[in-house]
């Protein structure tokens, strides 16, 4: 399955925990990917993210021609060392704007498994509180078995 989406991962004892940043184009979606790597991700895809499943694990991996390479926009693409594979444990959607300061947890579907689902605050920082989410692995508490 190929979405319209950037995904950014953070390694943790040698494993790649990655979010899904979707949206329609001009979101913002590349903006806070390149973000989230000035914070430490690493870049998994851009644009366009290849979404299977193996072993009841959602695995992210950029299409080859997307590979190594972001767009910074009014620049163009930049290359950027990338993690070729890794597991997707959240979904950020920028097209969304979360209803209230602290809302309930919120799920998505993706490929018949279940993870959280994230929308853009209202305001303040958003690259580093989905940084904070990520290293922070604020999505363990936010498991599956709660949905």
């Amino acid at each position: 399955m190929v979405v319209h989406a950037s995904t950014v991962a953070y390694q943790q004892a040698g494993n790649a925990f990655a979010v899904v940043i979707s949206g329609a184009s001009g979101s913002g979606k590349s903006s806070l990917a390149l973000e989230l790597m000035a914070l430490g991700a690493r870049l998994v895809s851009d644009d366009q993210t290849v979404l299977s499943v193996e072993r009841d694990t959602v695995l992210a991996r950029a299409p080859g021609p997307l590979r190594g390479l972001i767009e910074w926009h009014g620049v163009g693409l930049l290359p950027a060392t990338t993690l070729p594979v890794a597991r997707v444990v959240a979904w950020m959607d920028m097209d969304q704007t979360a209803p209230t300061r602290l809302p309930e947890q919120a799920w998505t579907t993706v490929l018949g498994l279940s993870m959280p689902y994230l929308r853009r605050p209202g305001s303040g920082p958003v690259a580093a509180g989905l940084h904070q989410y990520m290293i922070g692995r604020a999505w363990e508490r936010h498991g599956a078995d709660s949905a």
